[in-house]
């Protein structure tokens, strides 16, 4: 059985993607997030080739670049994960310090506050998107 990151097609809408990782637009209650994810299942960053280390890496650091032309954070918080969803992907987190939670980890709501609108959307335009999508392929 597949797990929802190696199936990603199905469940996010891509930005970037080299042979070994893909970018992905993460959630809206973050502005800018994006979510790296390696293609070929494994659990732990260990398990990676070097090839494919390097894979990710090059997604990230591309679509970092763009983010910050585009979006012009104060900073960018990076995060690699593989507890919740045992498939080795990262974050990409753009900050600014007018965050109501700058200097802390990112606050993601739960299903029910964002069911019961107590966070609200930040996501990013089509225009947006597209610009730092753009950028990716054409500058970096």
């Amino acid at each position: 059985m597949k797990c929802k990151f190696c199936e990603w097609e199905k469940h996010y809408v891509k930005i970037y993607e080299n042979a070994h990782a893909v970018a992905v637009w993460g959630s809206p209650y973050v502005k800018g997030h994006v979510k790296v994810i390696v293609k070929r299942h494994a659990e732990n960053l260990t398990d990676l080739s070097p090839e494919e280390a390097a894979g990710l890496m090059d997604v990230w650091i591309k679509v970092g670049k763009a983010i910050q032309e585009v979006l012009h954070p104060d900073i960018i918080n990076w995060q690699i994960n593989g507890n919740w969803v045992r498939h080795v992907h990262g974050h990409i987190y753009p900050r600014w310090q007018s965050d109501q939670d700058w200097g802390e980890p990112i606050h993601l709501p739960t299903k029910e506050q964002a069911h019961n609108k107590e966070y609200h959307p930040h996501e990013l335009s089509h225009e947006v998107k597209t610009q730092i999508a753009d950028l990716v392929f054409h500058k970096n």
